[in-house]
């Protein structure tokens, strides 16, 4: 299958790769580049560019891991008024094999691939090498999957888990759920655990208190809520570390909804950034206190994915799968 295509591509910028092979650190990754949409009117322009750049390379392998739903010929993202029809990008850029998964089958899917030096452990445990495994990542949204072995073969197993209604755990919890009813009408677990629910859930928490505050972003609020200096805000800190517990309270859940015994993966773009304050948190005990349930969870382990190419890793390990069965 070498060398095969394999991209990334988002609302905003569409990143692409090559796979010239595998050593014993996984997948190898040449070529790599990050596009904006911005500047492309189609998605077969910003293809057609990355391609002219390889000088001559035949590729005949590819793998698109898109931000949306996948379905059919024609695909279309969720952020960009772009779409394209797979059998005519086959026929168009040469690809006799041409896969297109959802940017979270993605994420599952690279899960097997990765090596210790590609997680940060939050739990300890004993995974099974062919147990389940689930993926959830908070980012612009919350994403799930779950990852299921079929013989010799993975199988994702996308979902709108994200989407589920939140669950509380404490009187407190309670309140802010109150609270964010009041404000936001539904509140699923997405509405605070994402970027923008971080700030939903400051302002749900504020709501509580009696506190007036002024608008705010998620990276304004997580930078306070780590800081040791007189920029610290007590209101911040209190609302991340009620995320951190929220988040191991669901991720507890998707383990128990995916009797994930192969282990529990944390993706998304916040918490690689602030490991120690996950690591210092309630996230773990959220996770594990699940009534008589606990004990199940005792060797499920949790991770951190640290990788800087996790969707590269799934759409070239989907490649390859593919390609050998």
């Amino acid at each position: 299958m070498f060398p095969a295509l394999v991209a990334d591509i988002g609302g905003t910028n569409a990143r692409f790769a090559l796979v010239t092979g595998v050593n014993k650190h996984g997948f190898v990754f040449e070529s790599a580049q990050t596009l904006s949409t911005n500047n492309y009117s189609s998605f077969a322009d910003v293809v057609e560019h990355y391609l002219q750049s390889l000088k001559g390379i035949d590729i005949h392998h590819a793998c698109f891991a898109v931000a949306g739903p996948v379905s059919g010929d024609y695909i279309e993202f969720t952020n960009l008024d772009w779409g394209f029809s797979k059998q005519d990008f086959s026929r168009r850029f040469g690809f006799k094999v041409f896969e297109v998964i959802n940017d979270f089958f993605a994420v599952a899917m690279a899960c097997p691939s990765f090596t210790d030096e590609d997680l940060i452990s939050l739990k300890p445990g004993v995974s099974c090498p062919d147990g389940v495994k689930a993926a959830l990542g908070p980012g612009t949204g919350l994403g799930v999957a779950g990852l299921v072995k079929q013989g010799a073969l993975w199988q994702p197993v996308p979902c709108e888990g994200g989407h589920v209604n939140i669950a509380p755990t404490t009187p407190l919890e309670c309140d802010v759920l109150k609270a964010g009813m009041a404000l936001y009408g539904h509140v699923s677990a997405e509405t605070f655990l994402c970027g923008p629910g971080l700030v939903n859930l400051y302002r749900a928490l504020a709501e509580v208190k009696g506190v007036a505050v002024d608008p705010i972003s998620p990276a304004q609020i997580t930078s306070s809520a780590v800081a040791d200096d007189e920029s610290a805000d007590p209101l911040c800190n209190e609302t991340f570390a009620m995320f951190c517990s929220w988040l191991g309270n669901f991720a507890g859940n998707l383990a128990l909804t995916y009797g994930a015994s192969g282990g529990i993966y944390l993706a998304g773009g916040i918490l690689p950034r602030f490991v120690d304050f996950v690591q210092a948190s309630d996230f773990v005990k959220c996770f594990s206190d699940k009534g008589n349930m606990s004990d199940y969870l005792t060797d499920i382990p949790v991770q951190i994915i640290g990788h800087p190419q996790t969707a590269f890793v799934g759409a070239a390990g989907w490649l390859k799968q593919v390609t050998q069965s």
